[in-house]
């Protein structure tokens, strides 16, 4: 049975996540403007909120790369189970942490979403190599999708590396991490043959425009609930230009 009283609402979320920072608190002052997870607070969770079958399937469809998982992960979006700002999930027992921005489940798919704040913030070295082999894990017998959010298009920004293609960052560790790893059984080279399959990206931008345009299609619906809607998809356009404004 579920515990109806675990802290999941975004706001509480947002607070757990900050608890951890400890004397960055207060860089969250001036309301987190350019902080990474309250971008992912501010946008998605509107995004969460809105009909699922028109923007999100929107956003979706605007990003690259998994093409047939994206498309899937768009039909069923309306019965998608979403959390933000997730638990950590181990990759063993004991082991490394990941801690995505995001997970979203479907009836078909499994999804991890991992968003880069506005900023020059990179990727840290394992981070998706360790992202992409915990999709693939805790997908089960469901289709992975690693889906990145980032302020630029691919070349990634990767700790030590400079910028690197997607699927040249996700083999820097690849092997060891997969080595790591339990309740996994697959060799390296087989796991990287499917990043082309499993991994996609769009920028904020590009989040920021599908919404905007999803918005313009809407069928007829009684006043107030457009009213509902439209408040829900300006709320998430003026907070991505809050965040992208950041002096």
């Amino acid at each position: 049975m579920p515990d109806e009283l675990s802290n999941s609402s975004i706001l509480g979320r947002l607070l757990e996540e900050i608890s951890w920072e400890g004397r960055l608190v207060r860089g969250y002052r001036q309301g987190g403007r350019g902080r990474e997870n309250v971008l992912t607070a501010e946008v998605l969770g509107p995004l969460s909120y809105l009909p699922r079958a028109i923007f999100l399937a929107a956003v979706l469809r605007k990003a690259h790369g998994a093409d047939e998982t994206r498309e899937l992960v768009a039909t069923e979006a309306e019965e998608a189970a979403i959390t933000l700002l997730p638990d950590e999930s181990r990759l063993s027992p004991g082991g490394v942490a990941v801690q995505p921005d995001g997970i979203l489940v479907t009836p078909s798919c499994h999804v991890l979403i991992e968003a880069k704040g506005m900023g020059k913030s990179a990727f840290q070295s394992e981070q998706l190599s360790r992202e992409f082999v915990c999709v693939h894990r805790d997908a089960g017998q469901s289709r992975p999708l690693l889906l990145l959010i980032t302020p630029e298009p691919p070349p990634l920004p990767v700790k030590g590396h400079g910028r690197l293609p997607i699927e040249a960052a996700i083999a820097l560790h690849l092997e060891s991490v997969l080595a790591r790893t339990t309740g996994l059984t697959t060799t390296p080279d087989d796991l990287a043959a499917t990043i082309p399959d499993t991994v996609a990206w769009l920028t904020w931008d590009d989040l920021g425009a599908a919404v905007a345009d999803a918005g313009q299609n809407l069928p007829p619906l009684p006043p107030s609930v457009a009213a509902t809607i439209h408040r829900l998809r300006d709320d998430l356009l003026r907070a991505l230009a809050w965040h992208k404004s950041k002096p």
